[in-house]
């Protein structure tokens, strides 16, 4: 197994299920502006670049209100974030299994949800680091918060690992120079995954046990 000493975790779609909402806040604005609702499986399609870029493909590529229609979607997600999202199964029990080892959430999710998200699940307290999409760096697939989170807890590259439902996150990590692995459940297909190349690919947050054991430093 491979020894890690820090361990680096997407949001949406590794793990937290959120897709219920985000699409309810989506269709939500869409609805604002007269166009038809999306159903799960499109907008599925859409997240993983931040709000901005869900919003602007929501509305076919082109909106011509965009400010307007991000505002309407983030005053609406204030009151429903937490109204269906849920933790992916094994979640809990696999952050506690590596509790010894620092652990951080890279997400281009607003701050404005993210701390609030894992506090109403109850996993806020295994993150010492959470970077969301609004904290001052680029987002991903650029390498810049993975290298802010490795400076500050002084773990090698080799003992580093990113673990993402998304080819942006397989593609920060590479850039970055640490160890990616993909999850297969949450909103990427698993073709789509591997022609990123990650270096592993689970199934289940579970299986995590059976590729990585934490080494503290």
């Amino acid at each position: 197994m491979k020894p890690v000493s820090l361990l680096i975790f997407d949001l949406d779609g590794t793990l937290v299920d959120t897709l219920g909402d985000i699409t309810a806040s989506t269709n939500f604005v869409l609805g604002r502006f007269g166009r038809q609702p999306l159903e799960m499986q499109t907008v599925r399609r859409y997240v993983g670049d931040g709000i901005g870029k869900l919003v602007e493909r929501s509305f076919g590529g082109r909106a011509e209100n965009l400010a307007e229609a991000v505002a309407l979607y983030k005053e609406h997600h204030r009151q429903n974030f937490t109204t269906h999202s849920a933790l992916y199964p094994s979640v809990r029990a696999t952050l506690e299994c590596f509790s010894q080892i620092p652990k951080a959430v890279i997400t281009n999710k607003s701050m404005e949800f993210c701390k609030p998200l894992l506090e109403h699940l109850g996993i806020v307290q295994h993150f010492d680091m959470i970077i969301g999409a609004d904290s001052g760096l680029p987002l991903k697939p650029a390498p810049d918060a993975i290298f802010r989170i490795i400076e500050k807890h002084a773990i090698s590259k080799e003992h580093a690992a990113i673990i993402g439902d998304g080819t942006t996150d397989i593609q920060a990590g590479k850039a970055a120079g640490i160890i990616t692995c993909a999850v297969t459940y949450g909103f990427r297909s698993e073709e789509e995954l591997k022609k990123a190349g990650p270096d592993y690919t689970i199934h289940t947050m579970a299986d995590l046990k059976n590729i990585f054991v934490p080494v503290s430093v």
